[in-house]
Order: C-alpha cells, then sequence, then structure tokens
C-alpha cells in the first residue's frame, strides 16, 4: 500500500507526505512463507536488479539494503512486512520545458521485519537531508541526495551518518 499527496505549503513551496507499506502472507501457515519475493530497505532503491523478485525500498540516509533483516548468520533474509514514512519540501528554481530544476529537503522513517510476530510500527530507523532534481525530457529524472541516517544498525557502534544517494529516472 502507498499513498502520498502534494500540497502548496507556502508560495511555490510544495510538500509531499507519503506512508508506505508491504506485507507478504502465505497461502498455508504450516509452509510458512516463500524465500522469494522479499522487501530490501535501505539506500537509494537503485540496486534492484536480482533473479528473486526483490522488492528494493529506497530509505535515505542508510547504505542499500541494509535495514533488511538477518539470519543468525549475518545473511540478509528480506522481510516479509515494511512501513516507511516521507516527509519532502520542495521548491522549484525553474520549470521551463527543456529542464525543470528543484531542491528539497526530506525527513524518512522506516523499518523491515522477518515476520508479523516481530512488527512494531514504532521502531523505525530515521533520517534527514537535502537534494537537487534536474528532469530534462532528454534524459528522465537526475538527482542526487545527502542523507543522515540517525539510527545505529545492528553490529555496528556508531549511527550510519551521512549518506550520498544519486538517482536516477525515478521517483520519490
Amino acid at each position: 500500500y502507498k499513498a502520498y499527496t502534494f500540497n502548496n505549503f507556502y508560495g511555490k513551496l510544495f510538500m509531499r507526505a507519503l506512508a508506505e507499506f508491504g506485507f507478504m502472507g502465505s497461502y498455508k501457515q504450516e509452509r510458512g512463507s516463500v524465500p522469494f519475493e522479499r522487501f530490501y530497505l535501505g539506500g537509494d532503491g537503485m540496486a534492484n536488479y536480482s533473479m528473486d523478485g526483490r522488492e528494493t525500498i529506497a530509505l535515505r540516509g542508510y547504505e542499500n539494503n541494509s535495514l533488511t533483516p538477518v539470519n543468525t548468520n549475518g545473511e540478509q533474509i528480506g522481510a516479509t512486512i515494511y512501513n516507511k514514512f516521507s516527509l519532502e519540501l520542495r521548491y522549484p528554481i525553474t520549470l521551463k520545458q527543456s529542464a525543470s530544476i528543484y531542491v528539497l529537503t526530506f525527513a524518512e522513517a522506516g523499518s523491515s521485519y522477518p515476520n508479523f510476530k516481530n512488527y512494531n510500527p514504532f521502531d523505525l530507523n530515521r533520517s534527514v537531508g537535502a537534494g537537487l532534481r534536474v528532469f530534462m525530457p532528454a534524459f528522465g529524472l537526475l538527482g542526487i541526495d545527502f542523507g543522515y541516517g540517525f539510527d545505529t544498525l545492528p553490529g555496528q557502534t556508531k549511527p550510519s551518518g551521512l549518506r550520498t544517494h544519486f538517482i536516477i529516472g525515478q521517483q520519490f
């Protein structure tokens, strides 16, 4: 489930609010969830080439797939449930037909879980940042984001910190 809205905040300043949820169940509870078609959360969302049908969910301020559940061996197993919330303020520099350019600032929070038993909608990984988007009809959408992840990931001793993300042809 994904819902978002754009609202005029003030003058040319626009706000985008987004809420996103994903859940994968199973037909037979005794068989459990299939090991394919899982959610992988974190990063810019561009590392999505795979043969197992995974869904890559962007959460800026963290490394790609770094917010994905792991098994006891430390291997990523993917998530069957996730949630993500985002607020973004956008200000257009130019809206010409040859190139639309705007700057943005964002605040995001989200997390992923291996199953519904572990699901906690209030245990979120948070990030903030700023970015730039350029839309040219010949190339599509190009952008760069600088995000800061506030939370410490499992197995690490300090917060995720500042991350740079490049955006090519996708919308946030």
